[in-house]
């Protein structure tokens, strides 16, 4: 039996939670907030931060914001 396989757009309807990424390693939270004039942001505010699908959801796509920004204890978090 052969599955059918989803395209992006189906499996967003079935999976819609969005996240944020965060660390808590100062103690109050960062977030990372979307780009501008192509620089990295950060912000102390979540409604600030960038929404991110379930697709975005990666190990990898958080190995890059850690590389990027330096930050170790970044992480996905669920809105």
């Amino acid at each position: 039996m052969e599955k059918k396989k989803l395209t992006s757009k189906e499996y967003l309807k079935l999976h819609p939670d969005q996240y944020v990424i965060v660390t808590y390693e100062f103690g109050e939270p960062i977030y990372i907030a979307p780009l501008k004039d192509l620089q990295m942001q950060i912000t102390p505010n979540r409604n600030e931060a960038e929404l991110w699908s379930e697709l975005d959801n990666s190990p990898t796509k958080l190995q890059y914001h850690i590389t990027t920004t330096g930050y170790k204890g970044l992480m996905f978090e669920k809105v």
